[in-house]
């Protein structure tokens, strides 16, 4: 009985397993016989890119005077960015702290009734002589490694600069850090963009929905709290900094602003054309439609003749593993088409080109406060 029993389990055992095993063997053979016959990456052609861009506002393609240029192109770009009337919403100070010799302002700014955001006020010691106010705007990632929390590619710069003097208002930007996600406390919805849960960066797609873009919002955002600033501390002149994204913002926000004195833009002018196809940035940088009609060279010209450092890092090149490879092959060609626009300004002195050697994407904190102590009107002098 025994023996009966264990040889009709060894029986179950073996049709179960035939049975199971021969419809696979007949599926395995009809599924290669199925991705022998699929088209494969290597039967096609793939080497896709836009056609060279009409630029049709591009400075070098304008047969106009330079003034005239310059008031098309502006609006031009308002339009694109859909910059309104700007009104600085109320701000309240949450908290101060000292650190490091430097007083930390928290700040909050009421936009409406469905959004505040925060910036950071740094004073410097009173003791210290008092230099340029400072709009520090930071990149992808956080502000906080920039008023000092800890340490990245933005190397403590807006803490820097306030501890040699200035006055820094570093703005936290949407879509970063305490704004990741703007509908956070909705439930359901997610505005979000940089690590966010999800990584869709709902944030940008969803602004293109209405015609807006994240970068415009932002831009619109700096004008508020520079104004705010010229209410509140008097400031009737500034200098703006920022890296990577931060930079890009760095050589458009002023274009809208009477205030700005100087510029120093790390990370950022190569050609827009390569900034997703080869240096795979994110898309805060996208302007829609932007190449119809200009280029970051003509952007940054608009600010012609205001003094301006371009800064890149030696390493900061294009690489599968590199996402801003800001110091690209773009960047000669886009540097020369804005020393011709600030040179039909006569002020092709107030342009650098500032290569840090074996720096990767971050800023260059030395340059920067050197830069920052120089005397405008000769930077302009020149030879």
């Amino acid at each position: 009985m025994h023996a009966r029993k264990i040889h009709s389990i060894i029986l179950l055992l073996v049709l179960i397993t035939a049975c199971k095993n021969k419809p696979e063997d007949a599926s395995s053979e009809v599924k290669n016989e199925l991705e022998d016959f699929l088209i494969t990456t290597s039967e096609l052609t793939l080497k896709f890119s836009h056609p060279a861009p009409k630029r049709a506002l591009s400075f070098h393609n304008m047969d106009i005077p330079p003034e005239q240029w310059k008031t098309e192109a502006k609006e031009k770009l308002r339009e694109i960015l859909r910059i309104g009337e700007i009104t600085p919403g109320n701000v309240t100070e949450l908290r101060k702290m000292e650190y490091q010799g430097i007083t930390i302002h928290a700040l909050i700014m009421k936009i409406d009734d469905n959004l505040t955001i925060p910036a950071y006020l740094l004073t410097p010691d009173p003791a210290k002589t008092r230099k340029s106010a400072v709009m520090a705007i930071h990149g992808h990632g956080e502000v906080e490694p920039a008023i000092g929390l800890f340490d990245d590619y933005h190397h403590f710069f807006a803490l820097e600069l306030a501890k040699d003097g200035h006055l820094v208002l570093a703005p936290e930007l949407r879509g970063f850090s305490t704004l990741n996600d703007l509908a956070e406390q909705v439930e359901i919805n997610r505005l979000d963009y940089w690590i966010g849960r999800y990584s869709q960066f709902t944030l940008v797609t969803d602004g293109f929905l209405y015609g807006n873009s994240l970068i415009g919002e932002t831009v619109e955002d700096l004008l508020r709290w520079e104004e705010w600033l010229s209410e509140t501390y008097g400031v009737e002149e500034l200098d703006v900094t920022g890296i990577s994204y931060g930079g890009d913002l760095t050589i458009i926000y002023p274009v809208f602003s009477e205030r700005v004195r100087r510029i120093f833009a790390s990370g950022t002018m190569g050609s827009f054309s390569v900034i997703f196809q080869r240096c795979y940035n994110a898309p805060a940088h996208c302007i829609p439609g932007i190449l119809e009609w200009m280029n970051r060279s003509d952007i940054a010209g608009l600010n012609a003749p205001r003094p301006i450092v371009i800064h890149y890092g030696e390493l900061d090149t294009p690489s599968p593993t590199n996402a801003s490879a800001s110091y690209n092959e773009t960047v000669p060609q886009s540097m020369e088409e804005l020393k011709e626009i600030y040179k039909a300004f006569g002020a092709e002195n107030a342009v650098r080109l500032l290569v840090s050697p074996d720096s990767h994407h971050e800023m260059d904190i030395p340059a920067l406060l050197e830069f920052l102590d120089s005397d405008v009107e000769s930077f302009h002098n020149e030879n």
